[in-house]
């Protein structure tokens, strides 16, 4: 068995040291000193692995979004839904970000930083997303509405996910069932044709 790297031990106790930060000040008050200081590095050894904080809230929120997309994956594949994949993946995907104890806060508190972040860095989470999908979806059911499909409904769900996580509502969406309700009654209606021609059941 290989031995750890001590390289990737200090890179993970310093994005775990900061999303304590983060969650403590708000991503925009964080100083560098203090993630170094709960990590048990340098200051030195944070700039050698992220040039500078804006680095740094890049690499926890994609951390955070991996784990937080496998989860919901994982999740709705073992629930097996009964109803429809794409209502119940975006059903999660929004009770998962309300629940996640900084993508919340940061949502919340900073909303200019969420649509800053979003223009940098959203390729990336519709990959994310995407690659969650192909694991909820039935055996053989990506590969039957091909790649493009998937990337579109992985935008749609983000897209659809940012304005009920983001905007007020006129209709209650505190409950699964309400997000599900908004869900069948305007996010279904706005998928791709591919997607709408074979529903995933």
């Amino acid at each position: 068995m290989p031995a750890p790297d001590p390289a990737t031990g200090a890179t993970e106790a310093i994005l775990d040291a900061a999303v304590i930060e983060f969650e403590r000040h708000g991503f925009r008050r964080v100083a560098l000193d203090d993630v170094a200081r709960r990590a048990g590095v340098s200051r030195t050894t944070i700039y050698r692995r992220f040039a500078n904080r804006d680095e740094l809230v890049a690499a926890v929120i994609e951390r955070e979004n991996i784990a937080l997309f496998a989860d919901i994956a994982a999740e709705v594949k073992r629930a097996a839904p009964q109803s429809n994949y794409y209502v119940e993946a975006f059903t999660l995907s929004i009770l998962k970000f309300r629940r996640h104890r900084v993508l919340h806060r940061m949502m919340q508190d900073e909303p200019a930083l969420v649509l800053e972040l979003a223009h940098r860095h959203y390729d990336a989470a519709i990959t994310r997303m995407a690659e969650a999908l192909r694991v909820i979806f039935p055996a053989g059911f990506a590969e039957r509405i091909g790649a493009q499909a998937v990337d579109e409904l992985a935008d749609t769900i983000l897209r659809y996910a940012a304005m009920v996580l983001l905007l007020p509502s006129a209709q209650p969406l505190d409950t699964a069932d309400d997000i599900r309700a908004f869900a069948h009654q305007h996010f279904l209606p706005s998928l791709p044709a591919a997607l709408r021609t074979v529903p995933a059941r």
